[in-house]
């Protein structure tokens, strides 16, 4: 599914005002692939067909405002992300991008406790079979890159290191604002 089929998928529309409610109370927020893009237009912002989807492993970049985030500021200047999207998403008002690729953001931090990631850093090898292995079954047609799946299993470990470390990275966010409250 993607955020603007809210006709198709009615849930949608009060994932919007959950978040739009999460935003107004500040509360810590991380939004990953369509849940960046529900971010995104959430706080307003257009969310649409990206030129070109991304499926597979692609170059992520940080920004510099990357250097100084709470969640990022760990994360290699460059890595190689996996993606499997065909949306994207403008930067929401006041946003702050974090990461770019040659298609579209990756990565923005809107205030002091929201993130909206484009890439899957949660994603493991099982999962990522498993959408190969059910192409024919989804909504969206996908034409992943030859070989994804042996690309996956030499890349999936590193990965999902640098998964944990983000992940990580957003808890000690979520708990510094939970104790703060």
């Amino acid at each position: 599914m993607h955020a603007d089929q809210d006709e198709r998928h009615p849930w949608l529309r009060e994932e919007n005002l959950f978040l739009q409610r999460l935003l107004m109370l500040h509360m810590p927020v991380l939004g990953v692939c369509l849940g960046a893009q529900l971010l995104a237009k959430a706080a307003n912002a257009p969310v649409y067909r990206v030129e070109r989807p991304e499926i597979g492993w692609f170059d992520v970049e940080l920004t510099a405002d990357a250097a100084d985030d709470p969640v990022f500021s760990r994360f290699p200047r460059r890595f190689d992300a996996f993606q499997w999207h065909f949306y994207t998403y403008d930067l929401p008002g006041g946003a702050v991008e974090l990461a770019r690729s040659a298609a579209c953001t990756q990565a923005f931090r809107l205030g002091d406790s929201a993130w909206g990631i484009q890439f899957h850093a949660e994603v493991t090898l099982p999962q990522v079979e498993s959408w190969l292995e059910h192409l024919d079954e989804r909504e969206e047609p996908a034409d992943p890159p030859a070989g994804l799946a042996e690309l996956t299993r030499t890349r999936i470990e590193g990965w999902n290191e640098l998964g944990r470390a983000l992940c990580g990275s957003f808890v000690d966010v979520a708990e510094r604002v939970a104790v703060a409250a």
